[in-house]
């Protein structure tokens, strides 16, 4: 078993960490179905998404990806390599991204509901 767990503990350590993930998501979607305007509870929805699961490089030789504000936290309290500023130029442009996603959405419908 403890070759098994070393063999494969970085698969093992994202599995486990997407499923956390899953719940949380599963938790936060009951918590912002109360949010009447589709804009913000899209929004609210996203920042915690996109803030969970962009994933960065966690090492200097790009062998494994660990969540980037993982990646982020773990450099401003450590110190170390300059990794942290790239993973919170990865979440950064991730968020814009989710941004232009969720204005576009919203730009096709009130499209859609006035035509």
């Amino acid at each position: 078993m403890d070759a098994f767990i070393s063999l494969y503990e970085h698969q093992l350590a994202w599995t486990v960490y997407i499923l956390a993930g899953a719940g949380f998501c599963l938790f936060w979607w009951k918590v912002t179905s109360n949010v009447k305007h589709d804009g913000w509870r899209d929004l609210f929805r996203g920042i915690p998404l996109v803030m969970m699961y962009t994933p960065w490089f966690s090492d200097e030789s790009h062998e494994h990806l660990a969540p980037a504000i993982v990646v982020f936290f773990m450099d401003v309290l450590l110190g170390g390599s300059d990794n942290g500023l790239a993973a919170s130029m990865a979440l950064l442009v991730a968020l814009a991204l989710m941004l232009a996603a969720l204005i576009v959405r919203r730009v096709l419908v009130r499209r859609t509901k006035a035509a």
